[in-house]
């Protein structure tokens, strides 16, 4: 069973093959798109793009970090994603050098010369310099922020920090978009190691769609790249499962790869 070019057999419960404890990660990943309302799914009214790359310190499981995620991903904007989950070092003090103390989220926007923490300061200003009008009550105001914290009740306590084995020399990439189910368990794996990555959001009705189709011959989320080993990846099991490979404690040889596509 298939929709939208992503397997549904997570769900298939029934099969032999489908681990019960795999069912209900992808279950419970569903019911946080379920409880934001699709927030972060589509694009909305664009406005002037950014000139220079933003940069974003956050933490996946964070519901604050997640309202502007979804403001990113509505605003058809792309950013390098420095996770901080707790025990990562790195990143962490680069954000201490920025914003005096570990503060999440936080945005750096290089285009307008700007540092600026706080969500709702945060998808204020995305608005107002890459939107047009003020962000839609599903990313400020007490309701979305609630309706976002309980997310995080969901699947908070499934994030743990796993220092990674190696630090990657370039940036990985990842074509995603938040309202995503899929591409939320590949963002996960990514944050538990610690890893940067240019995330590429690509929701329903963004204008780059054709672009991605026409590279990949498919509409697919979510799709990793690594220009470490060169290898692209489509379906969320094989991206978590060659992160946890090459990242984590348990390496294989490049090539070695299940699922592995030349990018």
């Amino acid at each position: 069973m298939r929709i939208a070019g992503t397997s549904l057999k997570p769900l298939e419960f029934w099969r032999d093959d489908v681990d019960p404890q795999q069912t209900a990660n992808f279950a419970s990943s569903l019911l946080v798109t379920a409880l934001r309302m699709g927030s972060g799914a589509r694009v909305g009214e664009l406005g002037p793009r950014p000139t220079d790359a933003l940069i974003l310190y956050q933490i996946e499981t964070c519901p604050f970090s997640r309202l502007v995620r979804e403001a990113l991903s509505e605003l058809d904007l792309d950013a390098l994603i420095k996770p901080c989950p707790r025990g990562e070092e790195v990143h962490r003090r680069e954000l201490e050098s920025h914003a005096g103390g570990v503060k999440l989220p936080f945005l750096i926007d290089r285009s307008v010369r700007l540092e600026l923490g706080e969500s709702a300061d945060i998808v204020a200003h995305l608005y107002t310099h890459y939107g047009k009008g003020a962000p839609p009550l599903r990313l400020r105001g007490p309701l979305a922020l609630a309706s976002s914290k309980l997310a995080s009740h969901v699947r908070g306590e499934r994030l743990q920090y796993q220092a990674p084995s190696r630090r990657p020399e370039l940036t990985l990439e990842l074509w995603n978009y938040e309202g995503s189910p899929y591409c939320r368990l590949a963002r996960e794996q990514l944050d538990r190691f610690g890893l940067p990555y240019v995330s590429r959001n690509l929701a329903r009705k963004s204008p780059r769609r054709p672009e991605f189709r026409t590279r990949f011959g498919v509409m697919q989320f979510p799709r990793l790249y690594d220009p470490n080993t060169k290898i692209g990846l489509f379906e969320t099991d094989a991206i978590v499962s060659y992160l946890s490979a090459h990242y984590g404690n348990s390496f294989v040889a490049v090539g070695e790869e299940v699922g592995a596509h030349p990018a």
